[in-house]
């Protein structure tokens, strides 16, 4: 096995984990609790998709998140896509230029997810103008995707360097005179 295909087969099993994260992220139904008023025992939660009132099972579609869900789905495969693009690359093509790319790609999905995040909030903090929000917390499924974020970013770091380490074994190779 070649130095480059041990890159991939770390980069692949780091890749697992941000994919995984994510996957458990969206399945999940705790993205953020609010308390609006004092009167209510219970807050209202919701998650990308729904809210769910005061406790119940019983959930509204949350149709001012739009933006936000098109952001965070659409992030998210472009990271996963980067990802697999970034093993695939590093194992088994020997272009140097076309290394680079692939961190660019994660970072991308990345960035978007990261406005998503912005957009979510903030639509949630409008969505109830009459009533001021008393309290907000983050669910343990926002947390798994801010999670997926970071590693992601970390494995475009990660990438990046192996980009540069098989570019400069590809460069000593090449005899140039």
């Amino acid at each position: 096995m070649h130095y480059y295909q041990k890159f991939a087969v770390i980069g692949l099993i780091l890749g697992i984990i941000p994919l995984i994260l994510g996957i458990a992220g969206f399945t999940t139904s705790s993205w953020i609790s609010v308390t609006y008023d004092e009167s209510l025992s219970t807050p209202v939660t919701y998650d990308l998709f729904h809210r769910y009132r005061n406790g119940t099972s019983q959930c509204d579609t949350v149709q001012s998140c739009r933006i936000s869900q098109y952001l965070q789905i659409t992030g998210y495969a472009v990271l996963a896509m980067g990802i697999i693009l970034s093993v695939l690359f590093t194992g088994f093509v020997d272009k140097r230029s076309i290394h680079f790319l692939t961190p660019i790609v994660i970072i991308l999905g990345v960035f978007s997810m990261i406005i998503g995040f912005i957009f979510y909030i903030e639509s949630i903090l409008e969505m109830n103008p009459d009533s001021p929000v008393l309290k907000m917390n983050f669910g343990y499924s926002l947390i798994l995707m801010l999670s997926t974020s970071a590693i992601g970013c970390l494995l475009a770091v990660y990438f990046s360097f192996t980009a540069g380490y098989i570019q400069r074994h590809i460069l000593s190779n090449v005899n140039i005179y």
